[in-house]
């Protein structure tokens, strides 16, 4: 085959290969979304925030907080 062809093929491959993998994704997050359960907040409600870098001795999670 020329080398064109084998350039072209090897293309089509790869977008194939992406755009499976990006399919994969989707799937994956709608099912994650799926599982998640709504939170609903009013103002005046206290919550808590997660850290952001906690290290393995330090709190995981900051506050209470108010909710405005």
């Amino acid at each position: 085959m020329p080398e064109h062809v084998d350039k072209l093929q090897v293309s089509i491959n790869l977008v194939e290969e992406v755009r499976e993998n990006a399919a994969r994704n989707a799937a994956t997050k709608a099912w994650y979304d799926s599982k998640l359960a709504p939170r609903h907040f009013i103002p005046d409600d206290m919550v808590l925030r997660r850290a952001l870098n906690p290290r393995k001795l330090q709190k995981k999670w900051e506050g209470p907080f108010v909710v405005i």
